[in-house]
């Protein structure tokens, strides 16, 4: 298989990396994407570091074996541990986090709330990073135990979604007036809706967007685009398929051409 002609992977605890998935195909529209949604262990954010990396790791495997020229880890808290898997891997790793902390230190905004799973905020790489290249940046951050487990089962219910994000959101802003908030979950930009409804004066950002463009640099450098008009999507999952269905068409993805349960069991 040529270098050129081999596809991106993206990995996710869940169904949230999809939204990594559309900034890619406005981004890289030849590109050729196989996705893989973890969504029978989902959610990561509430396990420990072993576990997590072991569970990447998994999925990793698996995108080797299909060849992959390199991955985006669209999951906040497997990035977390980007700097740990990237020696297990014969690609490049494309870390979230690092794309999305750089985007708060290029725009040197003074403080910036956060929300992402209790594992990502716990874990202090979203704030390491920033302060690295910006150490005055108030970073405030909160950690949600259910809104991404509630988004990737598809519980779309508006009144529990809304009442969790007012719940941890309210105490980023009891902390400091911030008037930005990272999105430090692929799953929250879905119900983005959600959080612009609940709080309108916060103006949202999604690392997504900024590790597409890491992902399109990183293959324009290294020579490796796909010349091809469209690419073609592929979705596995460990899990049940119907969401990842179900997102792909809220999102407006182009695909997915297959979608296909894969077990990674030992």
């Amino acid at each position: 298989m040529y270098q050129n002609s081999r596809p991106i992977g993206v990995i996710d605890s869940g169904v949230g990396g999809l939204t990594v998935v559309r900034q890619i195909q406005r981004l890289l529209p030849g590109e050729d994407i196989i996705f893989f949604g973890d969504s029978a262990n989902c959610p990561y954010g509430n396990r420990s570091a072993d576990e997590i990396y072991a569970l990447a790791l998994r999925m990793l495997r698996y995108l080797e074996s299909q060849e992959v020229k390199c991955v985006a880890i669209a999951c906040n808290t497997i990035s977390s541990l980007v700097d740990r898997l990237r020696g297990e891997c014969p690609f490049s790793l494309v870390s979230i986090i690092e794309s999305g902390a750089d985007y708060v230190v290029r725009e040197k905004l003074p403080s910036v709330g956060l929300i992402g799973t209790e594992f990502t905020v716990s874990a202090g790489v979203y704030d390491a990073r920033i302060h690295a290249g910006a150490p005055n940046c108030l970073v405030v951050s909160k950690g949600s135990a259910d809104l991404a487990s509630l988004i990737d089962r598809g519980d779309f219910n508006q009144s529990v979604i809304n009442e969790e994000i007012t719940a941890q959101v309210d105490v980023i802003l009891s902390r400091a007036p911030v008037k930005d908030l990272v999105l430090a979950c692929t799953h929250f930009p879905i119900v983005a809706d959600n959080f612009r409804a609940c709080f309108p004066q916060l103006r949202l950002i999604d690392p997504a967007e900024q590790q597409a463009l890491s992902v399109k640099n990183l293959l324009v450098y290294r020579s490796l685009t796909n010349p091809q008009t469209r690419g073609k999507l592929k979705i596995c999952t460990s899990g049940g398929l119907e969401v990842y269905l179900t997102v792909s068409k809220l999102l407006g993805l182009h695909g997915p051409e297959s979608c296909q349960v894969v077990s990674l069991e030992n």
